[in-house]
C-alpha cells in the first residue's frame, strides 16, 4: 500500500504547527480530516461568544483606523457598544505603540514562504515599516489574561511571524532581503496597554527558527506517511480542545476565566483567499 502524503497545496501556519506540536491527533482531526466537532471550547459559552465577538470588533476598529478612517468617526460609532469595547478602543488611542512620521502601515497582511516543499504563512494584524528601515509586527491580543513573557517567547507565533517576514518581506524593503535584526514583534493587550511584550529578532534567532520549523514540518510529513498521530500524553491541553469528547478526554469545557487565549482564536486557514497572499519569489 502506497504511503500517505500531504497534498502539495497544503499550507502551514503558526496555528497548525502549534496544534501539531501540542497534540498530533488534534492536527489530524482539524487540518487533515477537517472534522467540525461541535464541542464547546470554554464555559460559560455565552460569555465566551461575547468575548470572541468583542475581540473581532476590536480588530476591525484598528484595521479601519489604520486604513485612514478618522478616530472621531470610529469613536462615534461606538456610542451604543459595550463598555468593554469602548475601553479597549480608548486604550488603543492612548497607548498604542508609537510610530514615527512616514511609517507605512499594513493591516491584516498575509505573507508566505516555502519551507520543505510546502508554504508557511503568517497573517499579521499590523506590519509597520518605519522610515529608518525597522520593521514592527504588532499582534493585538484581547484575551482575559496576559501570559508570562517566557510563555509568549515559546509560542509558535513568536517564531513563525518574524521568520516569515525575514524571508518573504522583500517587497516591503525595496526588493532587498530584510535584516533579521531590523525586525521586532509586539504583543499588545488593551487590558494591559502599558505592558506590551516586545521580542527583538536577529540572525541567530532566524537560523534557530529555520532549523526548528524545518524539523517540525518534517515531523508532520513523517506522521502523515506513517499515519501516526498520537494524542498528547498530558491532558491539560485537552481542557480547551473542541475534540476532547471525540478523543474520550472529557466532555466538560474549561473555565473561560482561566483561558489565556482569545476565545475561538484559531485561524481558519481554509477560509483564506490564497490568491491574495504575497509571497517570496524564487
Amino acid at each position: 500500500m502506497k504511503p500517505s502524503s500531504l497534498l502539495p497545496t497544503f499550507q502551514f501556519s503558526q496555528s497548525s504547527l502549534q496544534d501539531f506540536d501540542t497534540c498530533p491527533r488534534r492536527f489530524k482531526l482539524r487540518y487533515l480530516d477537517h472534522l467540525r466537532w461541535p464541542a464547546v471550547e470554554s464555559e460559560p459559552i455565552q460569555e465566551a461568544e461575547r468575548l470572541a465577538r468583542l475581540g473581532a470588533d476590536f480588530h476591525r476598529l484598528v484595521q479601519q483606523h489604520t486604513a485612514g478612517i478618522a478616530e472621531q468617526i470610529l469613536s462615534d460609532s461606538l456610542v451604543e457598544s459595550e463598555t468593554a469595547l469602548q475601553n479597549w478602543w480608548q486604550s488603543y488611542l492612548q497607548h498604542r505603540p508609537p510610530l514615527p512620521a512616514g511609517t507605512r502601515l499594513y493591516a491584516e497582511l498575509t505573507l508566505s514562504t516555502p519551507v520543505r516543499g510546502y508554504r508557511l504563512m503568517a497573517r499579521f494584524d499590523l506590519l509597520a515599516v518605519q522610515p529608518d528601515g525597522a520593521f514592527l509586527i504588532v499582534d493585538w491580543k484581547t484575551s482575559l489574561h496576559k501570559p508570562a513573557s517566557a510563555d509568549l517567547a515559546r509560542r509558535m507565533q513568536t517564531r513563525v511571524y518574524p521568520y516569515v517576514l525575514a524571508l518573504a518581506g522583500v517587497a516591503f524593503n525595496g526588493g532587498q532581503p530584510i535584516d533579521p535584526a531590523a525586525i521586532q514583534m509586539i504583543y499588545w493587550y488593551p487590558e494591559r496597554p502599558d505592558q506590551p511584550e516586545r521580542f527583538d529578532y536577529n540572525a541567530r534567532l532566524r537560523q534557530r527558527d529555520e532549523q526548528f520549523l524545518n524539523d517540525l514540518i518534517e515531523q508532520v510529513k513523517h506522521a502523515v506517511e506513517m499515519e501516526h498521530f498520537p494524542m498528547v500524553e498530558d491532558k491539560k491541553p485537552c481542557i480547551y480542545c473542541v475534540y476532547r469528547s471525540f478523543c474520550d478526554r472529557g466532555d466538560k469545557a474549561g473555565r473561560l476565566a482561566d483561558l489565556v487565549e482569545e476565545p475561538q482564536e484559531i485561524l481558519d486557514v481554509l477560509a483564506l483567499d490564497w490568491e491574495q497572499i504575497a509571497e517570496i519569489q524564487y
